[in-house]
């Protein structure tokens, strides 16, 4: 065995004093490929071809199981709390605070100078009745105060009731006792409204209406009274460390209990000490579910692997849905985890628990190996999760090496990206991705900035700005054809092996400039800023401001001249487009920065003109008040 692996060693040593480094294997011909699969295999012996149509057949030597990243753990945690019976209320003593209603069934009982007991269910008007004395009022009374009225009441017929020497005793006690009329809405097994125990809380009421559903928050459940939400109780704080925060509401009669949407859930896997699928506000992290999880066991690494869903506005196709990071805990980069998000726990590597990438990915080297499918690795090694860049690479054709048991590297699989996330790799795994050479259209471009729909797009031979920009779905309200800026990418190998990569401004371009493949075409934003232009008596820029309309950018432009042409003033965005609502029909049209307010003037006005003479009026006669003012004041 030692001898294997310092064949293998010399390999890849011979490799990178060929000029190839592990940090640029995507440099790697298929030929040299080839050259690295074949010396694997024939260390011992002649390899045994496996190809993925057959994995079934071969199942002992190729295991492939489900993801394990994936589907350790689908329970949700907490919902089984709720689910228990509703017998614990039965040894319950009655709480000394514990009032008296309609409903309730009290036992009254006298012994000494008579001996007397009888059950007694308080009336709708919270009385009971007794014989030759009449109704008594109970309601709303504690059993210490309602015992004290019965004895002042049936004194009055049993005068040793108040007999220091002989006396007679009385005592009061519960029987049955009322329900409580609670509503129940939201995500709540048995919504509407139901009968619970009076004596009950929060979280004994959710259980005796059937617990929450799988699609309901035990973060922020909340306790409505008189349309107002008067607490929101957060049951992780009881579920992790036992504090009770809930006991101490009392539910009266008429209260709505209301069990809102989740918001965001996350499950975590591999080396925690409790596997589940977490429920997380928005603004925790992931220590914070690593800590809801228990910690970590004693063989976790610093290493998670977190898979997170993409925004469907930000996917470039459904098989670009997910996307696979490596992160290291110690770092504490601030993460923003969102709902679906899956995080797995590596292991402490061992010697030989990783596995290899080599080929065309951006990112080859050693992985951990342990409990990833493939496709985790060939989309964190980078490139898979992104359909452009899949077409340059035989992507049916994705090799893996394995050692079998006698025999050193004699397993071959041969799949696809496809079928992937069905392989879970074991350590020590070999992963060869191969160019697909008769691809030549493999070169791209980038459109980057204020466009609505940025990203890396396929180039195609004469293809211009303009025609990039149609790509990109034109340039959104905040930038203009004259904020376009071109660069150009290059890439070179330096002696090292090492890629470099540098970017060039391109000057002298217009929409009609035909790019090339790696321009990067950048949309910048224009600054915060109106421009009124035209009739009016201070032409130029206006600070833009939220709400700001063309009657009042124009306004803030020192007004209307004389002979404007008011019905054919118009707003031309910052993109190019016209808006042709004049200050009749648009006066409250909404402006952004980078627009501009076009007020044309009368080339050939009439003799009279009502809304110049108007103006002129008002003027004259402001000139003419004033000028009276200053005489009358002399005058005095």
């Amino acid at each position: 065995m030692i001898k294997k692996y310092t064949l293998l060693f010399l390999l890849v040593n011979t490799i990178i004093a060929q000029g190839v480094s592990m940090s640029d294997l995507n440099r790697i011909s298929n030929q040299q490929l080839d050259e690295i699969k074949n010396q694997l295999q024939n260390i011992d012996t002649e390899p045994s071809i496996v190809n993925d149509s057959l994995l079934e057949e071969e199942s002992k030597p190729v295991e492939i199981p489900s993801n394990n990243f994936k589907s350790e753990s689908q329970k949700y945690f907490g919902y089984d709390y709720f689910k228990n019976d509703i017998s614990f209320f039965d040894n319950i003593p009655t709480p000394p605070d514990y009032k008296l209603g309609p409903g309730d069934e009290v036992i009254v009982s006298l012994w000494g100078e008579t001996n007397y007991r009888n059950n007694m269910v308080i009336n709708k008007d919270g009385m009971i009745f007794f014989d030759n004395i009449g109704f008594i009022n109970l309601s709303n009374q504690t059993l210490q105060s309602a015992e004290s009225i019965l004895k002042e009441e049936l004194s009055k017929i049993y005068s040793t009731l108040k007999d220091k020497n002989n006396p007679s005793r009385l005592m009061l006690s519960l029987g049955k006792l009322k329900s409580m009329n609670i509503y129940f809405s939201g995500h709540i097994e048995n919504p509407g409204i139901s009968l619970v125990h009076p004596f009950s809380d929060i979280f004994s009421a959710i259980v005796q209406a059937g617990g929450v559903n799988d699609n309901g928050s035990l973060r922020e459940v909340q306790l409505i009274r008189n349309d107002k939400i008067i607490n929101t109780v957060d049951f992780y704080s009881f579920f992790m460390n036992g504090k009770n925060s809930f006991s101490n509401i009392k539910l009266i009669d008429g209260d709505t209990i209301h069990i809102p949407s989740f918001k965001n859930r996350i499950s975590i896997s591999g080396e925690i000490n409790r596997p589940s699928t977490y429920e997380l506000l928005p603004n925790e992290s992931i220590l914070d579910i690593v800590g809801y999880a228990s910690g970590f066991t004693s063989t976790a690494s610093s290493t998670l692997m977190l898979s997170q869903i993409i925004p469907i506005e930000k996917r470039s196709s459904d098989d670009n849905a997910r996307a696979s990071i490596l992160l290291d805990i110690k770092d504490n980069a601030p993460i923003v985890l969102n709902n679906g998000d899956s995080i797995n726990v590596k292991p402490i590597s061992n010697v030989d628990s990783n596995v290899v990438i080599y080929g065309r990915v951006k990112s080859p080297g050693e992985y951990p190996g342990t409990n990833t499918t493939l496709k985790d690795i060939l989309d964190i090694a980078g490139g898979f999760d992104d359909p452009l860049f899949r077409l340059t690479i035989r992507e049916n054709e994705i090799t893996i090496l394995r050692q079998d048991v006698n025999k050193f590297y004699s397993i071959e699989i041969i799949t696809s990206y496809k079928e992937s996330d069905k392989l879970q790799l074991i350590p020590n795994d070999k992963i060869f991705v191969y160019e697909n050479i008769n691809y030549r259209n493999n070169y791209t471009f980038r459109v980057e900035g204020e466009v609505n729909k940025p990203g890396t797009y396929a180039f195609t031979k004469g293809m211009t700005v303009r025609n990039a920009l149609d790509l990109a779905q034109g340039l959104t309200e905040l930038s203009t054809i004259d904020n376009i800026i071109l660069y150009q990418e290059f890439s070179e190998i330096i002696d090292s092996g090492e890629v470099v990569v540098t970017t060039s401004e391109v000057s002298d371009t217009d929409l009609d400039f035909v790019i090339g493949s790696n321009t990067i075409i950048k949309a910048l934003p224009f600054e915060n800023v109106v421009r009124v232009e035209g009739n009016v008596y201070n032409p130029g820029l206006v600070a833009h401001s939220r709400g700001l309309t063309m009657s009042k950018a124009i306004e803030q432009a020192g007004g209307l001249k004389p002979y404007s042409l008011r019905k054919r003033s118009y707003v031309k965005r910052a993109n190019g487009e016209i808006d042709k609502a004049n200050l009749f029909r648009g006066s409250a049209k909404r402006l952004f920065p980078g627009d501009t307010v076009v007020v044309p003037v009368d080339e050939n006005p009439s003799d009279f003109e009502i809304t110049s003479f108007i103006a002129d009026l008002s003027v004259t006669i402001a000139n003419i008040a004033a000028i009276l003012l200053i005489v009358d004041n002399q005058s005095d």
